[in-house]
């Protein structure tokens, strides 16, 4: 039927019945590593990759015609209104009446000429609709019938822009305070049932977090699912990591990530606590030669949704050749764990703040998207040394009450970690990862928390009061 590169984000292929009966679909999934085949997925990168299906599987049995796909973008809060862009498809050229409903009151109904494909959009004001927020994460249902075919989607009315510093969501400034999280578990792999999704929302909640950060993949649609529902907004990144002029200067890479970029786009496109769109993690954006590729992907995530802003997280802040093209800057950084000590971290983040003022760059939001020192789950010691859970405890600590003390120097925040997972086994420098283990948590593996936890809880907790 047909092939597919790079893990998760949602595929398809049509195929025909020729018979009735049973029909047998076999699947091979290929996990070698392999750049001619798959540039995505590559050895050095700072986790696992566990093979397999790692999410869910679904066969749809069509009729002559269907809905092939919506999407519901926000135009205004109040009235609150929306448009619909919904696409047909049939096998023969077909009338059919289409009719949307929302929260079971009909909005639209109008007969439609198919022949192949046909997109059709229109606006709806929703007078008496709630909107959604992660303070009120109100959602609302849409269903569409077409012929026989139905398809029913969750969306949240809410607006997302870009003022000066700050991110807005429905025209209020927000504060980001949250985790990166990868979606990697010793018993399940990236294969998470249900009851581990709720356990980190649950967790992430506890800590009173209003935000995460796809760390550094599309997060699972169940694990949105829930986020939309709890009100915890979400930074979709692309799949990457640490990617250099040779790979953003190959049209084979950049095409496989174009297709990646436009499946998670397609995938996540109407979950309301989706706010940002990512790209490449730490990749060479201080290199001119990199720049035509930061153009094309951005560019692309642009095209795929214009009511979205876009940003990608750098290491080379003082370096960085691409901050013009993004509404967000988004600096890792690492002040008391790879550079100087806990006393110096203060220094570190107004510099980078100063120097984003003397180029030019002052008046775009800022997230520090990553900030963190590793902890062995269980190693504590009274002089609080490196490695120790009381060190990183201390550093979460100086970060949180200088970027959100005595003046906001960032409107968000993104720990890393959410919890210790693990890495590769080719990474270049294996003493750095003890147990074979990324060991900056705030949880460990199996989501133990760590001292780090109960300060998160009581910093964040403050700060959004």
């Amino acid at each position: 039927l047909g092939d597919h590169v790079g893990g998760f984000v949602p595929f398809a292929f049509d195929f025909e019945l020729q018979a009735t009966g049973w029909v047998e679909v076999i699947v091979l999934v290929d996990n070698r590593v392999d750049y001619a085949k798959n540039p995505l997925h590559l050895e050095y990168f700072d986790w696992y990759h566990h093979g397999g299906i790692s999410r869910s599987v679904a066969v749809h049995h069509l009729g002559d015609s269907w809905i092939d796909d919506v999407k519901i973008t926000t135009l205004a809060l109040d009235p609150p209104a929306i448009e619909v862009q919904l696409v047909l498809q049939a096998d023969i050229d077909t009338t059919e009446t289409v009719t949307v409903y929302v929260d079971e009151q009909e909005v639209m109904s109008e007969e439609v000429d198919v022949s192949e494909s046909v997109t059709l959009r229109f606006d709806a004001t929703l007078d008496g609709a709630e909107i959604w927020s992660p303070e009120h994460p109100h959602l609302h249902h849409l269903r569409v019938t077409f012929g026989e075919d139905d398809l029913i989607e969750h969306f949240g009315i809410r607006t997302v822009d870009v003022s000066g510093k700050d991110i807005l969501l429905n025209d209020t400034p927000l504060r980001l305070l949250g985790f990166n999280r990868h979606e990697l578990h010793v018993d399940y792999g990236h294969s998470f049932p249900d009851t581990m999704l709720m356990t980190d929302i649950q967790l992430l909640k506890e800590m009173n977090c209003n935000f995460v950060r796809g760390s550094h993949y599309p997060q699972d649609p169940r694990f949105l699912d829930l986020c939309d529902e709890y009100g915890l907004l979400v930074w979709s990144e692309g799949i990457g990591w640490q990617h250099t002029v040779e790979h953003l200067n190959d049209p084979h890479f950049v095409e496989a990530q174009k297709a990646h970029l436009t499946e998670m786009v397609q995938a996540g496109y109407n979950h309301p606590c989706i706010f940002v769109w990512g790209i490449i993690n730490e990749s060479e954006s201080h290199k001119p030669e990199c720049r035509d590729g930061y153009q094309t992907l951005l560019g692309t995530l642009r095209e795929l949704d214009a009511s979205r802003p876009v940003t990608y997280a750098t290491c080379h802040p003082y370096e960085d050749l691409n901050y013009d093209l993004v509404d967000i800057i988004s600096i890792n950084r690492y002040p008391g764990w790879y550079e100087g000590e806990l006393d110096g971290i203060p220094a570190v983040l107004d510099k980078l703040s100063a120097h984003l003022e003397e180029e030019g760059f002052g008046d775009k939001p800022l997230i520090i998207s990553e900030i963190g020192a590793g902890a062995i789950p269980g190693f504590r010691d009274r002089h609080h040394r490196r490695w120790t859970e009381e060190y990183q405890r201390e550093l979460y600590d100086v970060v949180i009450k200088h970027l959100f003390g005595t003046r906001d120097r960032a409107c968000g925040l993104a720990l890393w970690l959410f919890a210790d997972l693990r890495t590769s086994e080719f990474l270049p420098k294996p003493l750095g990862r003890p147990r074979g283990f990324n060991n900056k948590g705030c949880l460990d593996e199996y989501r133990r928390p760590k001292l780090s936890f109960d300060l998160v809880k009581e910093k964040f907790g403050k700060l959004n009061k």
